[in-house]
């Protein structure tokens, strides 16, 4: 059972530049068609999913930014890898401001994890006691606000959390922790669930009139894919807007196997997950327990992704890693999430794509001896 003494501390949590391209209609597109996928498909069941993202088989200039990609992660290696993310100078919270941080102390899950001042949401919507929440944006090649990312919501945030997602235009939310881990606990039940203290509540409140958000969940959840871990639940949600009924349907994506302090043995659920969400229009709302963790290593796979969707050339893995720090600073928390990052993409490119991508033999071994050692490192 979880205990409930709040966190203080990120160690005691595995949490612990961009353009501003319009998003292209076809993902606008593919979006609209994974809805209605969804929407036509029994529970239970995965829908076709159009990934329009499709890196591998894209332009010849795509293709090339790829292999380069591939190459140079092949030719560091893992224990490379290990080597160079440690080299990261470590994050310096004297160098940024945190003044909204600082001012509202119980909206923070994890006192040792600041919020900068700068890309964070700043909140307007009515019935909030303050303009804070601690959230970033953080872009891609595609928006320079095409994620939040933020902690998992406190008693005491609930109704900021939702008011976010209701004023940012949000239909998507990724969460990366469950409620408890390790008898810790990691995040506040938000929406209608089966695990929250109440199994059969299918309507929770936040807030109070007239500002009062209602969050419901008509239908069951459902799995995105059998072997993947990551349960689906379309919620709809209310608020009263200039004296009207308003309402949005929101997807909400729980990946529950993903364990604490460690990485997932699915290499491809990440790029399926994004696949789901790919062409939403919108912020994409993710988040862990301290925001920064798992939920900065899938926003840096969506990150090079597009990048190399864009045919644009994917910076060194570090100044990657830094630029996410930038908009969310301690984003990839630790060198196996590192690792993960790379282990991922390394299987999208080269397994559900290699008919696309071929590799001369002697890069194919290289392959073969990365992911042993990857595997005996994060196995072991």
């Amino acid at each position: 059972m979880c205990v409930t003494k709040k966190n203080k501390s990120r160690n005691d949590d595995s949490e612990v530049g961009s353009c501003a391209e319009k998003l292209p209609k076809t993902d606008k597109e593919t979006y609209q068609s994974n809805k209605e996928n969804e929407a036509s498909t029994p529970r239970g069941t995965t829908p076709v999913i159009g990934d329009s993202m499709k890196v591998a088989k894209s332009s010849e200039k795509s293709k090339e930014k790829v292999l380069k990609w591939i190459h140079r992660t092949l030719e560091m290696g893992v224990d490379g890898l290990v080597a160079e993310f440690q080299k990261i100078p470590k994050v310096d919270p004297k160098s940024f401001s945190t003044k909204a941080f600082s001012e509202n102390k119980e909206k923070n899950r994890y006192q040792d994890v600041p919020c900068q001042d700068n890309d964070r949401v700043v909140l307007t919507f009515p019935g909030v006691s303050t303009d804070y929440i601690h959230a970033n944006y953080v872009g891609t090649a595609i928006d320079k606000r095409r994620f939040i990312c933020t902690q998992g919501p406190l008693e005491k945030t609930l109704f900021d959390f939702w008011a976010m997602v209701i004023q940012e235009k949000c239909e998507t939310i990724i969460m990366l922790c469950n409620f408890c881990e390790q008898d810790k606990i990691k995040c506040e039940p938000y929406w209608p669930s089966e695990k929250n203290e109440e199994p059969k509540k299918q309507v929770m409140k936040f807030g109070t009139a007239p500002n009062e958000i209602t969050v419901s969940s008509p239908d069951k959840p459902y799995r995105m894919k059998e072997d993947a871990g990551i349960n689906i639940t379309v919620l709809k949600v209310e608020w009263v807007e200039g004296g009207d009924l308003k309402s949005r349907q929101v997807r909400h994506y729980q990946w529950e196997s993903w364990p604490d302090r460690g990485v997932p043995q699915n290499k491809l659920t990440p790029t399926e997950l994004l696949s789901y969400v790919r062409g939403n229009p919108n912020p994409i709302v993710v988040h862990c327990s301290a925001g920064i963790g798992r939920t900065g290593t899938i926003v840096a796979i969506a990150y090079v992704q597009e990048r190399m969707q864009a045919g644009k050339d994917c910076m060194e893995m570090v100044e990657l890693v830094l630029e996410l720090r930038r908009h969310r600073p301690y984003s990839i928390q630790n060198d196996m999430q590192y690792l993960y990052l790379h282990r991922v993409l390394l299987a999208y490119f080269l397994e559900k794509h290699q008919d696309k991508l071929k590799l001369p033999a002697e890069s194919r071994a290289k392959f073969d001896e990365w992911v042993a050692r990857y595997d005996t490192l994060t196995k072991g």
